[in-house]
């Protein structure tokens, strides 16, 4: 039990020094920085902050987790009483969207700017953004009911979709101009493509 509580409060204290650290990432970008400068920025001692992270690289990590479980958490609040499997994907374009314009001098830093980061994010053992690809699954499985979508793998379908609005973010951060994309035209994109049927695939639908 005493453990279970210093585990606790251990991920609380780490919490809130990632919630200034986010700050400080976004102004000043992570590679030139130390971790005596984020120490002082988030105002604690050196030695507090490498006893909750052991290493700048992991002090990434858990930058990195911790932006992706308050998205998770905001998505899912924002959606609370939204049933329309629709309006909630529209509102992750949205808030994808919003989130990496308020980020952009973050994302221009070395690090975070390569464009393979967020493959390799994606493909960890331990995938943070996992919980929110379900949610975009659980979305699909019910836009199918309106929508005849493709795909029989919903959460195939989510990281397809994930990955396409991730298209309109790479563009934004290559070329500049604004992340101003209506989220409504986007998701439709989307679906036209996931819906399109050849008609080798409706001729077989009428045969069968």
């Amino acid at each position: 039990m005493k453990e279970k509580i210093r585990q606790k409060i251990q991920e609380t204290k780490a919490d809130l020094v990632l919630e200034h650290v986010s700050d400080y990432f976004d102004k000043v970008g992570f590679s030139q920085a130390t971790m005596q400068e984020i120490a002082a920025a988030v105002g604690i001692s050196v030695g507090a902050l490498y006893k909750l992270f052991p290493s700048k690289d992991a002090l990434l990590a858990a930058y990195v987790d911790y932006q992706i479980r308050q998205f998770d958490k905001a998505l899912r609040n924002a959606c609370l009483h939204t049933p329309d499997p629709k309006s909630c994907l529209i509102r992750f374009i949205q808030m994808k969207f919003t989130t990496f314009a308020s980020k952009k001098k973050a994302l221009e830093d070395p690090v975070l700017g390569d464009p393979f980061f967020f493959l390799k994010l994606h493909t960890r053992k331990e995938n943070a953004a996992l919980s929110i690809l379900q949610f975009l699954a659980e979305q699909f499985a019910q836009l199918k009911k309106e929508v005849p979508i493709k795909c029989e793998d919903h959460l195939k379908t989510a990281y397809l979709f994930n990955s396409y609005t991730m298209g309109y973010i790479e563009y934004w951060l290559n070329y500049g101009g604004n992340l101003e994309e209506k989220a409504e035209e986007v998701l439709e994109r989307f679906l036209n493509g996931q819906t399109h049927c050849h008609e080798a695939d409706i001729d077989a639908g009428i045969k069968g």
